[in-house]
C-alpha cells in the first residue's frame, strides 16, 4: 500500500473543515487527511485503497455512485464537544433547554447525547415553524446559529459534534496504524480543546500544520463556465469580473454568505494573466491576529524561516477571503506590500520582493465599514479599484431552476430525480438567507432520501418550518404534507370506501378541465362508465363526507358540485404513491 488517505465526505463545508482539522491532530502525522464536499465529488477522483469516512449515514446514497468497488467506507460517528460545555455543566438542575440543529434526527440525537451529560435538565426540540415552549432559560445548538428562533437572550454554541474516538480507533485498525490507545486519546483531547469556541481557535495549532492545510485545500478548480448565468444580474456580474480578471490589478468581490465569492476569485484566476502561477487562499475568520500575520507574511524565529502565503503565491494568486474581519494592523501591512512590491517576514529584517495577484472577498460593503473606521481607507482605495458586489439568489431567480438541475445532474449525478414545478415555485418563496450554498445543501439533503420524485414533505425540516410560518396563505403550499394526506385517507377508509371516493374525486377532476360541474345523477353516470355501481343515495353519502373533509364543493341546485384545491391535491398525493 503507498500513501495512507483518509477521504472524509460531507455536505457542509463548515462542518467538513472542522472533523478535518480534528483529524490532522490526531493522525495527521501519519496519515493524509483528504476532505470532500458532496459538490465535488464528481470532480474528485478517489481510489480504492482510501478509507471513506461519511459525515453521516444519510448521504451513502449520494456517495456509493463514485465509491470504487472495494474501498472501505465507514459512516463517521458524531461526538460532542465537551471542552464546549461548561456552562451546561455548571447549571443549576431543572433548566429548561431548547435545542436546535438542522434536522429533527440530528436533534433528537444531540438531545440523546446531552441526556447522557446532564439528564437533569429538561430539553425541548425545536422545529421550525412551532410554537416555542415557555420559559426556556437557554438555546444549545451544535454550531447551527443561523436556525437558532429570535428572541431567546442566551444561546450556548457548542460547536460542531465532531468524529467519536469510536471512529477514530476504527480508521486505526483498518490501516493498521501504529497508535497506542493511550497517545490516540490523549490527541483527541487536545482536538477538542484545539477546536473548542471556549479556547478559541488554533491556539495549539502549529503554524506549519495550518499553512499546509491553506495550501492543500486552495485549488483553482472553477472557471467562469462553470457558473450558472441565466439572469441579468449573474450576465452583467460575470461580464466585469472577465474584464477584471485580464488586469493585474487588485479585484475586490463582496456580496451575502453562500452567493459564490470562492468559485469567482478561482474563475477569476483561470482567466488571469498569472493563470500558470500558484493559486493560495486564506481566510481570515477567526484567525487570532498572531497567527493570521505568520501566516501571511512568514516568519524568522530562532534561526528558523518559514515562509508566509504571499511568498508561497508568487508569480500567481493570493486570495484573501472575508477581509473584512482582519484586524487594522494586518490591513497596515497588506498595505506596505501594495505600495512597496515588498513583504517583510515577522521576526526578520530584509525586504523580500514579490509580485502576486490579490483577489479579495467580504460578506461586508467595505465603504461602510471605513465610516465606522474598522476599515483602513487608504487600503480600501487600493482594493476597491476594480469592485463586483455578487448577487444574492433572491436577485437571481432566473437561475433557480438551472442551478438546481446543474446540481443534480453535473455535481451529483441524479438524472433520475425528478422536482416538480409546483416544489420549484414553493422553494422561490423562501428566502435562502444562505442563498446558493444553502440551495446546494438543502438539493443534497434531498437527493439524499428514497424516492425519484419530491414532495413538500421531503424538504428540510427548517426550510419546510419557515416557508409553513412565512409564506402568504396565497402562496402555502401547493401540496399537500405527508401527515395531513395519510389523515384524510384514514378518515375515508372509516366509511369503507376509499376506492370509490378516488373515482367520484377524478370525475369531478375531469369536470373541472372541462369547466363543468356535476350533479348526484351525472356523477352517476360516469361511475359506471369506470365500472363502479352506486346508487343516487350512495353517492349523495358519499359526496357528505368528501365535503365534509374539504375535498368537495358540494353545492345544491344548478350549480352542481366541484372539486376543491384540496381535493386536486389529495389526487395528486394519491397518484404520487402509485
Amino acid at each position: 500500500m503507498g500513501e495512507k488517505i483518509v477521504t472524509i465526505i460531507s455536505i457542509q463545508d463548515d462542518y467538513l473543515s472542522q472533523v478535518t482539522k480534528q483529524m490532522k491532530i490526531i493522525i495527521g502525522d501519519m496519515v493524509r487527511i483528504r476532505p470532500i464536499t458532496i459538490k465535488d465529488l464528481a470532480r474528485e477522483k478517489i481510489a480504492k485503497d482510501e478509507i471513506i469516512v461519511l459525515g453521516g449515514n444519510i448521504i451513502y446514497p449520494l456517495v456509493q455512485p463514485f465509491v470504487p468497488e472495494g474501498a472501505k467506507c465507514i459512516s463517521g460517528k458524531r461526538s460532542l464537544n465537551y471542552v464546549n460545555m461548561s456552562k451546561l455543566l455548571s447549571s443549576p438542575k431543572g433548566k429548561r433547554i431548547l435545542v436546535v440543529n438542522d434536522s429533527e434526527l440530528t436533534t433528537e440525537e444531540t438531545i440523546q447525547a446531552l441526556k447522557e451529560v446532564v439528564s437533569e435538565h429538561k430539553y425541548y426540540a425545536y422545529h421550525p415553524g412551532e410554537t416555542i415552549p415557555e420559559q426556556i432559560d437557554f438555546v444549545i445548538t451544535p454550531g447551527e446559529m443561523k436556525l437558532v428562533p429570535d428572541g431567546i437572550a442566551e444561546v450556548i454554541n457548542i460547536g460542531f459534534r465532531l468524529l467519536s474516538i469510536e471512529t477514530v480507533f476504527e480508521i486505526c485498525d483498518v490501516f493498521e496504524l501504529q497508535y497506542s490507545r493511550t497517545l490516540l486519546i490523549e490527541r483527541y483531547m487536545k482536538s477538542l480543546v484545539v477546536l473548542s469556541s471556549l479556547t478559541g481557535n488554533y491556539k495549539l495549532d502549529s503554524i506549519s500544520n495550518q499553512r499546509a492545510e491553506t495550501i492543500s485545500d486552495s485549488k483553482a478548480k472553477y472557471c467562469f463556465d462553470d457558473v450558472v448565468a441565466f439572469s441579468q444580474a449573474m450576465k452583467d456580474t460575470l461580464y466585469m469580473l472577465k474584464i477584471f480578471a485580464g488586469l493585474n490589478n487588485p479585484v475586490h468581490i463582496y456580496g451575502e454568505t453562500g452567493t459564490g465569492k470562492r468559485m469567482l476569485a478561482q474563475s477569476i484566476h483561470n482567466e488571469s494573466l498569472v493563470k500558470e502561477g500558484p493559486y493560495i487562499n486564506i481566510n481570515c475568520a477567526a484567525r487570532p491576529l498572531d497567527i493570521l500575520e505568520r501566516d501571511l507574511f512568514g516568519s524568522e524565529i530562532d534561526g528558523k524561516i518559514t515562509p508566509g502565503l504571499f511568498e508561497l503565491a508568487n508569480g500567481g494568486t493570493l486570495c484573501i477571503e472575508e477581509i473584512d474581519e482582519m484586524p487594522l494592523s494586518v490591513q497596515g501591512r497588506i498595505l506596505h506590500v501594495l505600495e512597496e512590491g515588498k513583504i517583510i517576514r515577522i521576526g526578520g529584517h530584509l525586504p523580500i520582493p514579490i509580485q502576486v495577484r490579490i483577489i479579495t472577498t467580504s460578506k461586508s460593503d467595505l465603504s461602510l465599514l471605513v465610516e465606522d473606521n474598522k476599515f483602513r481607507k487608504d487600503l480600501f482605495y487600493h482594493l476597491t479599484i476594480f469592485t463586483c458586489k455578487v448577487p444574492s439568489l433572491s436577485e437571481r431567480k432566473e437561475d433557480f431552476e438551472a442551478l438546481i438541475d446543474m446540481y443534480l445532474k453535473s455535481y451529483l449525478q441524479r438524472n433520475d430525480l425528478e422536482i416538480p414545478q409546483e416544489i420549484i415555485h414553493v422553494l422561490m418563496q423562501y428566502t435562502w438567507p444562505g442563498n446558493v450554498k444553502e440551495l446546494f445543501n438543502a438539493i443534497s439533503y434531498i437527493a439524499c432520501l428514497k424516492g425519484k420524485k419530491l414532495s413538500f414533505d421531503l424538504l428540510p425540516y427548517y426550510i419546510k418550518g419557515r416557508l409553513e410560518k412565512n409564506m402568504e396563505k396565497t402562496l402555502l403550499p401547493q401540496m399537500m404534507l405527508e401527515s395531513e394526506w395519510n389523515s384524510l385517507v384514514l378518515r375515508i377508509e372509516e366509511h369503507g370506501f376509499l376506492e370509490e371516493s378516488i373515482a367520484i374525486l377524478e370525475v369531478f377532476e375531469q369536470g373541472k378541465k372541462l369547466h363543468e360541474s356535476y350533479g348526484r345523477n351525472v356523477v352517476k353516470e360516469r361511475l359506471q362508465s369506470k365500472g363502479i355501481e352506486l346508487s343516487v343515495q350512495q353517492i349523495r353519502l358519499r359526496l357528505e363526507v368528501l365535503n365534509d373533509l374539504e375535498l368537495l364543493n358540494v353545492r345544491q341546485g344548478r350549480s352542481g358540485t366541484t372539486i376543491s384545491r384540496k381535493g386536486e391535491l389529495f389526487l395528486e398525493k394519491y397518484r404520487e404513491t402509485l
